[in-house]
């Protein structure tokens, strides 16, 4: 376990000496957009109101109670990590200090697991959604508010979710698809 810490920790201190004004605003940006996974929930209820996206939008819904049984429930309570801010207490975080647990890191996961359930079904709206979850993620490390290997661990665990919420929906839309076209239409 010391190893990972060091291997964190060398990577945190690095990025602590890339601080400056315009990356503060820029990454408290993505930190900010990334909370509570509202942005994301956001974007599920809007794609559920289009038709045409009706069924990514429930994939994301679905990936986003996924992650909070999964992470927010399961994971982090049972791992207990600390913040790196608590082992450190002398790093200036300039960010809102989350209570919760460190790992896997809920930004990263929340973020991943929509961006995946995204591309799932429209490639490039996904990578779009994957640089955002992408700069989510560093922004969590250059705020020192998770280790790189929570953000890692969530961007994996946000994947599974997003594939896992993708291809049930999949299968489900499928199936009442080949209901409709079994049904016969209503006699007039």
């Amino acid at each position: 376990m010391d190893a990972i810490y060091e291997f964190d920790f060398a990577i945190l201190d690095a990025l602590q000496t890339i601080h400056n004004p315009f990356l503060n605003i820029f990454l408290g940006l993505f930190s900010y957009i990334g909370e509570g996974g509202i942005l994301w929930i956001a974007l599920s209820i809007l794609c559920t109101i289009i038709k045409k996206t009706r069924a990514m939008g429930y994939a994301m819904m679905l990936s986003l109670s996924y992650v909070g049984i999964f992470n927010e429930l399961l994971i982090k309570n049972i791992i207990k990590r600390e913040r790196p801010f608590t082992l450190r207490p002398e790093i200036d975080v300039i960010v809102y200090r989350p209570s919760s647990y460190s790992f896997p890191s809920g930004h990263t996961c929340t973020s991943f697991a929509c961006s995946t359930a995204i591309f799932c079904f429209n490639k490039k709206l996904g990578v779009a959604a994957y640089i955002v979850s992408a700069l989510i993620g560093f922004s969590r490390n250059y705020f020192f508010v998770h280790f790189p290997t929570d953000v890692l661990c969530g961007m994996l665990e946000g994947i599974i979710l997003g594939i896992l919420a993708s291809l049930i929906v999949k299968r489900i839309s499928e199936k009442i698809k080949a209901k409709k076209e079994l049904t016969p239409p209503p006699e007039e």
